[in-house]
């Protein structure tokens, strides 16, 4: 039930972006399909109360698929780690986010522009454990945030930057655990409409997260940044 709960949400985020009060040509109109690659840090919270040898700790390469269509961004990613016995394990990862942005100042045709981004997210996060004695780390998020987006358009390119904290309820994939969790991200983005086919979208993306259980063995954190590009169709 919740996985099929957070497979809507994913899909209502994309055909629900909007941006209000501003008529941009590119940056609210394009949709793209790429890839990403991110350096990333998963560790446990100072609060879990697991033993060193029985926590999830790595710091490899996340590859992302990335689907983004105006304000809305879809991030699918998978890759393997040693674990602290020296065995292989999995993780996988699902972003979505819907963003609605809200003007701050200036006018429709203004070409450059600040906004308050109102944002809806969810993620699925799930690395398997060192233990086989002992829970996988699985859990979904559902959350809201806001931060401050800067805008610049052309009709051969534009790019934008937002920074954004958002709030999360948080709760274990097969299990009865909850809690929360907090993000904040950074990104930049640039449109490029005369490169390739209809266009390219460059960029860069940082963000971390913290996440806080009832049951603090699954208190986790998780910083990953890098480049990500996408062929606009």
């Amino acid at each position: 039930m919740k996985k099929a709960f957070f497979s809507v949400f994913l899909f209502w985020s994309f055909v629900s972006a909007q941006d209000f009060g501003y008529e941009y040509l590119m940056l609210t109109e394009y949709r793209s399909i790429g890839a990403a690659y991110n350096l990333q840090h998963f560790s446990s919270s100072s609060s879990n109360v697991l033993s060193d040898s029985n926590r999830i700790a790595f710091s490899s390469a996340l590859p992302f698929i990335e689907f983004r269509q105006n304000n809305g961004r879809l991030a699918v990613g998978y890759q393997t780690f040693t674990d602290i016995k020296g065995k292989s394990r999995e993780s996988f990862s699902v972003y979505g986010e819907s963003q609605n942005d809200f003007p701050i100042g200036g006018s429709k045709q203004s070409k450059a522009a600040f906004s308050l981004p109102v944002v809806v997210s969810a993620n699925y996060v799930r690395a398997q454990s060192p233990n086989t004695a002992i829970a996988d780390f699985d859990i979904g998020s559902l959350g809201l945030g806001t931060g401050i987006k800067f805008k610049h358009f052309e009709r051969s390119f534009g790019v934008q930057a937002f920074a954004v904290g958002s709030l999360y309820y948080a709760s274990e994939g097969f299990g009865t655990d909850y809690g929360s969790q907090i993000s904040l991200c950074a990104e930049v983005q640039l449109v490029l409409t005369e490169l390739f086919y209809q266009g390219l979208l460059l960029g860069y993306r940082f963000e971390t997260q913290r996440w806080n259980m009832n049951n603090s063995t699954l208190d986790y954190q998780r910083q990953y940044h890098g480049a990500f590009i996408g062929v606009i169709f």
